[in-house]
């Protein structure tokens, strides 16, 4: 049964991409301001619907121009749940583009794709610095990767460089998984139904989420930190990085699941 209803969800999930594809891109060929993000938030809604995806909201969502949402990184499904919330273009890494079918929805949602190579750098710095003179919102994900949710890694502050004098608001967000199909989130083992990080083969990771019953998050949005005030961007890292850190809830709710609350904090260093 979960595998005719896995396949259903997919074929669905299929079809909409293909109808975001053609309407999007029509959008986008007459602009690429603020109202070609409006759709991609509501087709992220509906792809939580889909896949059984709840989030829950702690905190003020902070819209307008000129502000950058950053916070952790659990798993692709992150991007349908924060781009439900807000109307935004992610940051990714460039590999991500050349994804069948979903490197072309990034592409729709004006993704920015960027590349991680030294060399690079200076290049990338600029579309960044262009990307932030459009004044609409950014979402990036600072640690650079994603993890299991049980801490927060590292945030590598040559992220924040580009911001440090200027006026942005950096608003810190925090991911926290709360539920996967009912049980409780205390182990690896469950939660790795969702987060998705490492070396895991994405096809059998998706296809097993898809044919479960989803799961629950908590984003916590904290106040947001004007990086104006900066010209350190170890010390704006720093700040920004323990902003998403105290909202991160290992708490096993009997809201979602039926079993004891276990601990496992690893140590954790701030920025690097």
């Amino acid at each position: 049964m979960r595998t005719a209803i896995g396949a259903i969800k997919l074929f669905v999930f299929f079809l909409s991409g293909v109808f975001t594809i053609g309407y999007q891109s029509l959008i986008m060929l007459f602009t690429k301001g603020a109202f070609a993000l409006v759709y991609p938030r509501l087709y992220h809604g509906f792809v939580c619907r889909l896949l059984g995806l709840k989030i829950e909201v702690e905190g003020q969502i902070e819209t307008g121009r000129n502000i950058v949402y950053m916070g952790n990184h659990l798993s692709y499904m992150d991007i349908q749940a924060l781009g439900s919330l807000v109307q935004g273009s992610f940051i990714a890494k460039k590999e991500v583009r050349s994804w069948p079918f979903i490197g072309l929805l990034g592409s729709m949602g004006r993704t920015l794709y960027v590349s991680r190579d030294p060399k690079d750098a200076k290049h990338e710095t600029q579309r960044l610095l262009d990307r932030l003179e459009e004044g609409l919102p950014l979402i990036i994900f600072p640690e650079g990767t994603s993890s299991n949710g049980f801490s927060i890694l590292p945030f590598k502050s040559t992220y924040f460089e580009v911001f440090l004098n200027k006026n942005i608001r950096i608003q810190p967000f925090t991911i926290s998984l709360m539920g996967v199909n009912g049980a409780a989130v205390d182990h690896p083992e469950v939660r790795d139904h969702y987060a998705w990080y490492g070396d895991m083969d994405f096809a059998p990771h998706l296809w097993r989420f898809i044919k479960g019953n989803g799961a629950v998050l908590k984003i916590t949005f904290q106040k947001s930190i004007v990086s104006a005030f900066y010209d350190d961007r170890k010390i704006l890292c720093k700040d920004v990085y323990e902003s998403a850190r105290k909202g991160l809830d290992l708490s096993v709710d009997e809201q979602y699941c039926h079993t004891p609350e276990t601990t496992f904090r690893p140590q954790e260093r701030i920025c690097k």
